[in-house]
């Protein structure tokens, strides 16, 4: 972070501005997630009067840096007081659309951040919920195996990667060589 040597002006109007600044509304949607989140309009439409009253304007300004997007975040009082922030992402693909996407999403999120807005978008939520069901589709795919028994079991975990090993809790394996013990058990009747 860069910051001005002083920052006391700035840090009153910004306690201001916050205390006036409503959240922004989730107008847009991200059909990949299936989610709705602010859009930098609506980001800016929220924070564009309680900026203004309390002197402060907000400067962004991108880079590309090799397969990285940065984005320079300003937050400025009239005084010249200032706070500052970079926000560095890869781009993906080497094209128009995806460098614009990967600055717009710096954009909103280094906007939010430096003014300590609540994240209104649900894009992390719909990640970590696509990383869950994942987990859950493979913990799902190891019991079936179990249901074969503790041999099917055994060579289905040594078949796995370490880290593909690492992602099952000890009370998901406890479970899976339950159901394997289990069914052998049965199978030795």
């Amino acid at each position: 972070m860069k910051m001005s040597d002083t920052i006391a002006e700035i840090a009153t109007a910004l306690s201001k501005a916050q205390g006036q600044i409503d959240a922004a509304t989730k107008s847009s949607l991200n059909p990949h997630f299936k989610s709705r989140y602010a859009d930098l309009n609506s980001l800016r439409e929220a924070i564009r009067e309680p900026l203004a009253v309390n002197d402060l304007s907000i400067v962004q300004l991108p880079r590309v840096d090799g397969s990285n997007v940065e984005v320079e975040t300003m937050l400025i009082h009239k005084s010249g007081e200032y706070i500052s922030e970079v926000l560095r992402m890869p781009y993906g693909q080497n094209t128009p659309q995806a460098i614009g996407s990967a600055l717009s999403y710096c954009r909103r999120y280094s906007l939010s951040s430096i003014l300590n807005l609540a994240a209104d978008d649900d894009d992390g939520n719909a990640a970590t919920a696509s990383a869950a069901k994942k987990k859950n589709d493979q913990f799902d795919a190891a019991k079936e195996i179990a249901a074969q028994g503790t041999v099917a079991l055994t060579e289905y975990w040594k078949s796995m990667s370490s880290d593909a090993r690492k992602a099952f809790s000890n009370e998901e394996i406890a479970e899976l060589k339950k159901v394997a013990d289990a069914v052998s058990k049965k199978d030795d009747k």
